[in-house]
């Protein structure tokens, strides 16, 4: 190893270990943040705390390729850079959800060391380069370019061969045109006139033509011009062997599309090169020909594929966008919209796996293609839960807009997945709809044998939050979606309630409607209270996470509209809290959604046929 080779080699673990610094005490500010109780004892915490230590360990474990790299590898810095980001990208998105979640002061501690520490490596990652000498000022674009020429040209014992077509009404020009391209090694295809020449050219497409000028039925002009103006055989180069030694019969030929003119009798050497370089020519034209209908192949195939989760413009957009799927760990304003079936768990219960797959599949199939018309990305399915982002990938000034109204289109369009449903003879659903408008980060997320394109951060814990404190048929809208719309949006009476992550009450918007250009309001169903004589004594119990979180509570049902029921309990209930009630023929769920004074207002979130029956049938009084 020479002196300049040390002095690089000692450069390049330098700026590992400078890389390597901030990564270390992020991996043991993590170790730290894994064994507080606060984390430890919360597996949702603990969960996205190991998240951010196996990222950490990664970028270490990538980082080691650093000690390998060369002058000249520019194309592999731009690789590192890729990937680096990538993961720092989940260190920074689970740490601000940590930080969001978690209550805990000394793990905010830690969590601000770990996100500063973040912010030291992308500084350092960013001005990392390979040190400027001599043999490293060589743009990198032709040092590629450079590279991948070596890799394809052959040596000069091994040149290019190919099959050549020679076109003379001579018999002794065109022998020794034969014999001195077989001594090359090419394959030779001989014609004695122009109709022939292009028989032979469309019935055995060579790879080129050595063409005479002057044959008695059709002249060599005449045979270029039909060349040219057929699409099988333009692409075969032409080179026009005459032995005029006219320079504007020269000009006519190149400007009829011969690629090239020789004068006979022809120099052997000069014929190698001029047919070796338009034979590498021919090869790199078809070559980039095959690149292209491939290329055209995997746009039909990426429109099928992504054509399931993205709109039709959308995935043409991607495909336009050289950049656009290098999306990997950038922060994105997006408009988060998510969906459940309201029971969904209850009804599940009563269906066959096949028919509980065929209710999914009406109920999906509807709303994908709903989300796709509203120009919105299909994050994922989560058994009866839908993800939906509005602007990411490709973001637009109208995404919150289009969220909006998306919300009201699938609340619309519930009523045709009923009817399918009725037509499979499967049950009828009602869904709630939470949406929420923040940062969040918007990147591939995975490993390097499968990813997926999605976005985390603590604005998509919100919306979760506010989705489930929805009842059937309704949309709640974070304050920031609403601020953030340039429709008109009509809403309905407004809810404060304490999220988790949220300092302060969240003041939530039923939204009813929204205003031109979509014009879209939901159908308003009013049910008649019938008030019970004599009232039902029930028992509740509250949910939290879907366990029963308190017992021993208790009501009087006094009055009932629909699947709506009035509770009179002198025992303080929470607004938005989902309970189990038991005291009817069978146990239901509910949601408490109104309170006035000591009565409560409850929305059936599970209520089958056989309960609805019994609620019509209890013995009530006209309110």
């Amino acid at each position: 190893m020479d002196d300049k080779e040390r002095i690089f080699k000692a450069y390049l673990d330098d700026k590992r270990q400078s890389l390597q610094a901030p990564l270390a005490s992020v991996a043991a500010y993590t170790e730290s943040l894994l064994e507080l109780p606060a984390i430890a004892g919360d597996s949702a915490l603990l969960a996205d705390a190991q998240r951010i230590a196996r990222a950490a360990a990664e970028i270490l474990d990538v980082l080691q390729v650093v000690s390998t790299l060369s002058v000249t590898s520019q194309t592999e810095i731009s690789r590192l850079r890729h990937d680096l980001r990538n993961a720092i990208g989940l260190v920074d998105g689970y740490s601000e959800m940590l930080t969001e979640d978690c209550d805990a002061a000394d793990a905010h501690t830690f969590l601000k060391q770990i996100r500063h520490q973040s912010r030291l490596f992308q500084e350092r990652l960013d001005s990392f380069s390979l040190q400027p000498t001599e043999s490293a000022k060589v743009d990198p674009i032709a040092a590629m370019f450079q590279s991948f020429k070596r890799g394809i040209i052959r040596d000069d014992k091994d040149h290019l061969t190919g099959s050549i077509l020679v076109v003379d009404d001579n018999d002794s020009s065109r022998d020794l045109l034969a014999h001195q391209l077989q001594r090359q090694d090419h394959m030779v295809i001989e014609a004695a006139s122009g109709e022939r020449c292009l028989e032979v050219m469309r019935s055995a497409n060579p790879d080129l033509v050595l063409l005479d000028l002057v044959m008695p039925d059709m002249n060599g002009y005449e045979v270029l011009q039909v060349i040219r103006s057929d699409e099988a055989l333009r692409r075969i180069p032409v080179i026009v062997v005459s032995g005029m030694q006219d320079e504007e019969g020269a000009v006519r030929c190149i400007d009829a599309g011969a690629s090239d003119y020789l004068l006979k009798p022809v120099n052997s050497t000069l014929l190698r090169a001029r047919i070796g370089a338009l034979l590498e020519t021919k090869r790199w034209q078809d070559r980039e020909r095959e690149y292209l209908a491939e290329l055209e192949k995997s746009q039909r195939f990426i429109r099928k594929v992504f054509g399931r989760y993205l709109s039709d413009e959308i995935v043409q957009r991607l495909l336009d966008d050289n950049n656009g799927l290098s999306m990997g760990g950038e922060r994105r304003t997006v408009t988060i919209l998510m969906a459940d079936i309201r029971g969904f768990s209850a009804i599940s219960e009563q269906l066959a796996p096949e028919q509980c797959v065929q209710l999914l599949n009406n109920y999906l199939g509807v709303m994908t293609e709903i989300i796709q018309r509203y120009r919105g990305t299909v994050d994922e399915f989560v058994g009866d839960g839908i993800l939906a982002i509005f602007g990411a990938p490709v973001s637009d000034k109208d995404d919150c807009d289009r969220a909006l109204a998306c919300a009201l289109a699938m609340q619309l369009a519930i009523k045709e997945v009923n009817t399918r449903n009725r037509a499979d003879n499967l049950p009828e659903i009602a869904i709630g709809i939470g949406l929420n408008t923040g940062d969040v980060v918007a990147g591939n997320i995975g490993s390097e044998l499968r990813s997926k394109y999605g976005v985390v951060g603590h604005n998509v814990n919100l919306t979760g939050r506010i989705e489930s404190c929805t009842v059937g048929g309704q949309i709640l809208a974070s304050p920031a979606t609403v601020a953030a719309a340039s429709v008109e949006v009509l809403t309905g009476k407004g809810v404060a309630v304490d999220l988790k992550g949220m300092v302060e009450p969240l003041e939530l918007a039923e939204v009813l409607g929204v205003g031109l250009p979509y014009d879209l309001l939901l159908e308003s169903v009013q049910n008649q209270w019938q008030a019970i004589e004599p009232p039902v004594e029930l028992k509740l119990s509250l949910m939290a996470a879907k366990q029963v979180a308190g017992v021993g509570l208790t009501g009087l049902l006094v009055a009932v509209a629909g699947e709506q029921l009035r509770l009179r309990s002198t025992q303080s209930l929470t607004l938005l809290a989902d309970v189990r009630l038991e005291g009817l023929s069978e146990s239901c769920y509910a949601k408490i959604t109104d309170k006035q004074d000591d009565i409560y207002t409850l929305t059936v979130t599970s209520a089958t046929a056989s309960l609805r029956d019994e609620l019509s049938k209890l013995p009530t009084l006209t309110s």
